[in-house]
């Protein structure tokens, strides 16, 4: 019954300022989020893949709706690293690679890809990611084929390890990311990410080339968070104007503060600085091109005869002074 929705003590309130937000802009997914979360509930109330999560989670974030840290998955069981699997033997291996089908498939197919057949502890490793871990086969080869993908994008002939396998396999685990749907929609995203982290790392410092690793994790985070290209750019230049060089950690501290503030487009950070600003603060810089060598921090000409104009006592020009 209707009446029943109105029950005393299930009733959500939303702030004005938060339901405004979210008509202007428009995006249902986001909207139903918002909902799901005020209510206390995470995404697993929503028939939802991770894309569509991530998605809705950015434009909450982008909105300031959302911190940029908050969890809106469901958790899962996790098994950390630190979190000992068993001391498998030979014979514990023998005996699967025996009895246990889905693992005496895995390992020639797992041999296939990298290219060599399989030590000794190497099969414990892949068992540890069979068994302990409960990831099924088709996920395994699935991050297995990801991990040698990425080895190549190194050089020629480069092939992954077990041991490096298996940290990402404990990433995967960790997210949740157990069916082969859910691996195929997670490859989805890093591709993007990475396509994205190469297109930005063209923007910012005109390399043709992929992202480092440490070049990465921050890529990553301005890309979920949607930073736009010239307010990365206004970032770039700022940290180049204060420390006469490039940091990646200096920038990062800038964007986050713009974010902490709303300011989330250049024609903002601007209007910000002008009602801050006091009086006879050297401007900002645009943002443009980077600098060349001997050119950051250059003040016009035309700027310094306007400060001293400004400064000019009574009697005459002060340059001319004394």
């Amino acid at each position: 019954m209707a009446q029943d929705l109105l029950f005393p003590g299930n009733i959500l309130s939303l702030h004005r300022a938060a339901v405004d937000k979210l008509a202007r802009q428009g995006d249902g997914d986001a909207a139903l989020l918002y909902l799901v979360l005020a209510a206390g509930g995470n995404s697993g109330a929503l028939p939802w893949g991770p894309e569509k999560v991530e998605g809705a989670k950015n434009t909450l974030i982008q909105l300031g709706l959302l911190p940029s840290d908050a969890a809106v998955l469901p958790p899962v069981p996790q098994k950390l690293e630190d979190d000992r699997p068993p001391e498998y033997t030979s014979q514990d291996i023998a005996q699967a690679l025996q009895d246990r089908k889905g693992f005496r498939d895995l390992v020639p197919a797992v041999e296939q890809l990298l290219g060599k057949v399989l030590s000794p502890s190497d099969l414990k490793i892949l068992y540890t990611l069979y068994d302990f871990l409960a990831l099924p086969p088709e996920v395994l080869l699935t991050l297995t084929g990801w991990c040698v993908e990425q080895a190549k994008a190194k050089g020629p002939g480069r092939k992954p390890t077990l041991p490096q396998i298996r940290r990402e396999a404990y990433k995967w685990q960790k997210a949740g990311i157990d069916t082969l749907e859910a691996a195929d929609a997670h490859l989805r995203r890093l591709t993007r990410l990475n396509q994205r982290g190469t297109e930005l790392i063209q923007l910012l410092f005109g390399e043709s080339r992929a992202p480092v690793a440490k070049e990465a994790e921050y890529l990553d985070q301005w890309i979920q968070k949607g930073f736009p290209d010239d307010l990365l750019l206004l970032a770039r230049d700022r940290t180049i104007y204060h420390l006469q060089s490039f940091k990646w950690s200096y920038m990062n501290g800038i964007l986050n503060r713009w974010q902490a503030k709303g300011l989330t487009t250049v024609e903002a950070v601007e209007a910000y600085d002008r009602s801050h600003r006091p009086a006879y603060a050297k401007p900002r810089p645009a943002a443009g091109p980077a600098p060349g060598p001997g050119q950051q921090g250059v003040v016009s000409r035309e700027d310094v005869d306007r400060m001293f104009q400004e400064l000019q006592p009574a009697g005459g020009d002060p340059r001319k002074e004394g």
